[in-house]
């Protein structure tokens, strides 16, 4: 078996090496171009995404980013690349994925030229990295720091005759606050300047670095923010101020201008490597948990975004176990959590496939409470230096709204059988015996949640304690916590499930998304209306369960 599925994959290559190497003919005969720009815009998922509507346009994932940029550096041709910054509403994980392609680009000899009409500082961080950074004379480097907002909404609610009615473990598990409290509480405010002083650091340091600066004229740039194009190329931020029609003989001379072509006709004149592909003998696979945490399904909702199902996700992940080819599991992590029943069923699915193939765990922007929760379960972690992580903690609670109906004019009778009938209904108010039963009930999840952490990360509970309590982390500061194992990108999970599968280092070796049959029908105008049930049918089910494994839903660091 393995020795005919060897067999086909090689007439595979030949096949497709054939048809390269005819298209690399056609294209020496064209004339080549110089640089090629790269437009960068948008969230950039770190996988391709499946349109939901036929023709329905999708953002350009990292993985089509780093392909594209590989094309450019395997054209001996080409000098380098041009990369035009727009609009990035991108978690500083991403970007810092987005920095380390662009980093390999010059590390393999091509020359990477930043343009930026205008920046803020996590745009700038990106084009830092860059052997030089460009701007037009009109432009705005608006670097003016890191913010981070929080909205409180208790005396609204109380206003409203709403009354949130929460509890947590611990103190730093904050995801309630912004219902429970009209301003930020000590332990909350601690945690997240803890955060904001990590990254901030990070960036100027890496800045500095990128930029042959010293650290404290970073800052100091950024303390004067926003400059004006003339101020940051006097800061030694901006390495020349120009349109972008000057760039041809910005990077080639006047006598020669540099050619310079968009990649929408670039990618037709680039070469292609010839690839072997039949020696991996295997593919790495990777399984996705993105957004909420959630039983069910997995879906892209309206008002909530992605949403992964357990059951979803757990189909994907038997799959990976099941398939001879996948020889080990990339298990990527970008996710708040949420359902902390659906988080404990995915970690058990991790843990089990860990005993059967390699599986390496890597966080993008975000893995925290139930998205830590997941994570924990492979033997090995990995987080960008910028990751929020940690949050290991439960809270529970609901919404009493009968005096919000009162206040209205309406009245609602409940009638019940058994005690505890109304725990969850929203127009009852907890009672004294509910309160000792979701605290029992929490203490026991928190608990669960402990020992999963301490069972990964090879700790005994007593280690776990402290570094728990709800707290959240950077990536940097998880890493020196023993929390996760290494620091960087996606990119470094796949090298390390290569080496623990026993790919060989010359291989070429596919990496292979895994995504289990639809058990959603495939969207249409009709479903649209579905879809918003749908994103209704979630919150109503992660507010009928118990005890969630979620952070903030509201923080934005930008």
């Amino acid at each position: 078996m393995q020795t005919m599925m060897t067999i086909l994959l090689l007439i595979q290559d030949l096949l497709r090496n054939l048809l390269v190497l005819l298209g690399n003919i056609l294209v020496s005969i064209l004339p080549k171009p110089d640089y090629v720009t790269i437009d960068l815009e948008g969230p950039f998922p770190q996988r391709r995404v499946r349109p939901r509507f036929p023709g329905q346009p999708v953002p350009l994932s990292l993985e089509t980013l780093r392909e594209r940029l590989s094309r450019v550096v395997a054209d001996p041709r080409v000098k380098g690349v041009v990369a035009k910054v727009g609009d990035l509403p991108a978690g500083l994980a991403t970007v810092e994925s987005l920095r380390n392609a662009f980093r390999e680009v010059r590390e393999k000899g091509k020359r990477v030229v930043f343009y930026l009409p205008s920046a803020d500082l996590r745009r700038y961080y990106l084009a830092s990295v860059g052997d030089a950074v460009v701007m037009p004379e009109s432009g705005d480097l608006s670097i003016t720091g890191l913010r981070l907002e929080v909205s409180f909404y208790r005396r609204g609610l109380d206003r409203l005759g709403i009354e949130p009615q929460f509890d947590r473990i611990a103190e730093y598990k904050t995801a309630a606050d912004p219902f429970l409290y009209p301003q930020m509480q000590r332990p909350h405010r601690e945690n997240l300047e803890s955060i904001l002083d990590g990254l901030f650091e990070h960036m100027v340091t890496e800045i500095a670095r990128s930029r042959n600066l010293d650290p404290g004229a970073v800052r100091q740039a950024i303390n004067e923010a926003p400059l004006t194009p003339e101020e940051a190329r006097a800061a030694g931020l901006v390495d020349a101020l120009l349109y972008e029609d000057e760039l041809p003989t910005f990077l080639g001379t006047p006598e020669k201008p540099s050619r310079i072509l968009p990649w929408r006709l670039a990618r037709f004149r680039l070469r292609r490597r010839i690839v072997w592909r039949f020696r991996a003998r295997g593919v790495i696979g990777v399984v996705q948990v993105l957004g909420i945490i959630a039983p069910g399904e997995s879906r892209d909702l309206p008002l909530l975004g992605p949403v992964s199902g357990a059951d979803t996700i757990i189909r994907a992940l038997r799959a990976a176990e099941r398939h001879p080819r996948v020889r080990a599991v990339v298990f990527y992590v970008n996710s708040r959590g949420g359902s902390a029943l659906a988080s404990d069923m995915i970690w058990r699915e991790v843990s089990r496939l860990a005993k059967r193939k390699p599986v390496v765990a890597a966080m993008g922007d975000v893995a925290g409470s139930g998205g830590y929760y997941v994570a924990c379960g492979a033997p090995y972690l990995i987080a960008h230096p910028a990751t929020i992580t940690g949050s290991i903690g439960v809270v529970v609670g609901k919404f009493f709204l009968g005096n919000f109906l009162e206040r209205w004019g309406i009245h609602r009778e409940i009638l019940t059988r058994g005690a505890q009938a109304t725990i969850e209904s929203p127009f009852s108010p907890y009672s004294p015996k509910e309160w000792e039963r979701l605290r029992k009930l929490m203490e026991e999840i928190y608990a669960r949640f402990l020992s999963r952490v301490s069972e990964g990360r090879k700790k005994r509970k007593e280690e776990v304690i402290p570094i728990a309590g709800g707290r959240i982390w950077t990536g940097s500061q998880a890493h020196s916590l023993g929390l996760v194992d290494e620091l960087g990108d996606f990119e470094t999970a796949v090298a390390r499930a290569r080496g623990l599968a026993g790919f060989p280092p010359e291989a070429e070796v596919p990496v292979v998304t895994i995504s289990p049959p639809r058990a959603v029908p495939i969207p249409t105008p009709a479903r649209v209306l579905l879809d918003l049930e749908g994103a209704f049918q979630v919150l109503r089910s992660l507010g009928s369960e118990t005890a969630l494994a979620l952070m903030p839903w509201d923080i934005w660091i930008g």
